[in-house]
């Protein structure tokens, strides 16, 4: 059987998050969660599907204690893509979450300059967030595909604590693929956004 079968199989009797995951921690355990949603986003829309916010918390506070649970989002400088991803952070933080936010740059990828594409890295505020609150958890979870963040995770196992990716097998690096992960992918059915149920309110979006 599959890891991806063994998976699918835990998951249909789903009580909760922390029975499948890969390290054993006790109900006491202090965890931190931390999404990088910049490296997520494009392979969401690669797979054709997304995650709904409300269900993945839902899934990780059904039996696990989060301390922290912070999503990185970076924000278009002006127009409707500003609208969206405020009403983004308004919903996300109704949600529980903790949103930090820094504007989008533009980069050019071609020499003459007519080519771009918006990138937000959130690499060493995340790094940062977690070194500084290290001493009050007991496991870091790194929502992420982002195998720059290998080394935060060999730091924060010199220092005794636990370390979990949560990332989508899709273009998995080999570095995250050696290191204790779940894949999205397996949880599917539990985190997937219905987008045929009817639009939420204004103010009320879903993230991408």
């Amino acid at each position: 059987m599959t890891y991806n079968q063994t998976m699918t199989s835990k998951t249909q009797t789903l009580k909760g998050f922390r029975d499948f995951l890969p390290t054993k921690i006790p109900k006491n355990t202090r965890v931190g969660v931390f999404i990088d949603e910049a490296n997520l986003f494009y392979i969401q829309r690669e797979l054709g599907w997304k995650i709904d916010w409300k269900k993945f918390r839902l899934l990780l506070k059904k039996n696990l204690i989060i301390e922290n649970l912070r999503y990185y989002l970076g924000m278009p400088q002006s127009g409707e893509p500003l609208i969206k991803n405020k009403k983004i952070k308004i919903r996300l933080e109704s949600l529980g979450y903790n949103v930090i936010t820094k504007p989008l740059k533009k980069i050019y990828v071609d020499n003459k300059k007519t080519i771009f594409k918006y990138k937000c890295n959130f690499d060493v505020e995340i790094a940062l967030d977690v070194s500084q609150s290290l001493d009050k958890l007991d496991l870091i979870i790194i929502v992420s595909n982002d195998s720059d963040f290998i080394a935060l995770k060999n730091y924060v196992l010199k220092q005794k604590k636990k370390f979990v990716f949560i990332c989508f097998e899709r273009k998995i690096a080999w570095e995250i693929r050696n290191s204790k992960h779940i894949f999205l992918e397996s949880f599917r059915e539990f985190l997937e956004y219905n987008q045929t149920k009817p639009r939420h309110k204004a103010g009320a979006e879903l993230p991408r």
